[in-house]
C-alpha cells in the first residue's frame, strides 16, 4: 500500500512538471510569436519611413549650400579687397568691385554670372535674378541649379511652389519638363502631390490612375479620389 502510495505521488509530481514544461513551452512560444510580430512591424515601419526620407527633394532653401555657424549663415563666396574667394579657392578673371552675392549658390559681377562659383557660359548678368527653388533667368534663359532648362520661355516663366513651375506651355518640377502636364490648368497640392484637368502628380510624375476632379490630399503623404487611395503617390491595394 505505502509502495503504491509513494508510486502516485511521484507520478504526479512527474505529472505536474510534465505539465509546467508545457506551460512554460507555450509561454515561450507566445514571446517568441510577438517578438517576431514586433520585429515585422518594425521592419514595416522602418521601410516606410525609409521611403517618406527617400522621396525628400533637396533643399533649395535661400541659403543653400551656405555653412552654417550656430545660428547664422555665411555664404561661400568672400570678397575682399580685389579678389573674390568661393570655399577659400580664389575666383580667377573676377571683378571684385561690381561681385554681388544673390542666393540659392549663385553670384554675379558686371560681366558674368556664377554657380557655386562656376561661371554660368552665356548668362546675362544684368538681367540676371534668382527665381528660387534654385530657378533662376536672364532675359534669354531659365536656369536650374546653374543649367540652362532647353525650351522654357523666360517672359513667362513663374515659380508655383515646391520646386513646380511653369511657363506658357510646360511644367517643370526641379528643372525637368513634367511630360504631358497642361500649364494652364496645373495647380499645386500639399505633400509634393499636384494636378491639372486630366492628370495627378507626385514629385513630378504621373500617378496612374488617378482621377482629378476627385483627388483630395488628406495628411501625411496619404491622398485619395473617388476610387482609391494613396501613399506617398502609391495606390493602396486592397
Amino acid at each position: 500500500m505505502e509502495n503504491n502510495c509513494y508510486l502516485n505521488k511521484h507520478i504526479f509530481i512527474f505529472r505536474e512538471v510534465k505539465l509546467c514544461d508545457a506551460k512554460n513551452v507555450i509561454v515561450e512560444n507566445s514571446i517568441m510569436k510577438k517578438t517576431f510580430l514586433y520585429l515585422i512591424l518594425s521592419l514595416c515601419l522602418f521601410s516606410e519611413v525609409s521611403y517618406a526620407q527617400d522621396r525628400c527633394v533637396p533643399d533649395h532653401s535661400n541659403h543653400g549650400r551656405f555653412e552654417r555657424r550656430g545660428h547664422r549663415y555665411r555664404s561661400p563666396y568672400f570678397v575682399v579687397g580685389n579678389k573674390v574667394f568661393f570655399e577659400g579657392r580664389e575666383m580667377k578673371d573676377v571683378s571684385a568691385s561690381s561681385f554681388v552675392i544673390l542666393r540659392d549658390g549663385y553670384a554675379k559681377d558686371a560681366w558674368s554670372v556664377y554657380y557655386f562659383g562656376v561661371k554660368i557660359q552665356d548668362a546675362s548678368a544684368g538681367s540676371f535674378k534668382v527665381i528660387g527653388y534654385g530657378y533662376a533667368k536672364d532675359t534669354w534663359n531659365v536656369y536650374f541649379d546653374g543649367k540652362k532648362i532647353g525650351d522654357a520661355n523666360s517672359g513667362s516663366f513663374t515659380l508655383l511652389t515646391d520646386g513646380y513651375a511653369r511657363d506658357t506651355w510646360n511644367v517643370y518640377f526641379y528643372g525637368h519638363k513634367i511630360d504631358g502636364a497642361t500649364s494652364g490648368s496645373f495647380k499645386v497640392l500639399p505633400d509634393g502631390y499636384a494636378k491639372d484637368t486630366w492628370n495627378v502628380y507626385f514629385d513630378g510624375k504621373k500617378v496612374n490612375g488617378a482621377t482629378p476632379g476627385s483627388f483630395k490630399v488628406l495628411s501625411d503623404g496619404y491622398a485619395k479620389d473617388t476610387w482609391n487611395v494613396y501613399y506617398w503617390g502609391r495606390k493602396i491595394d486592397d
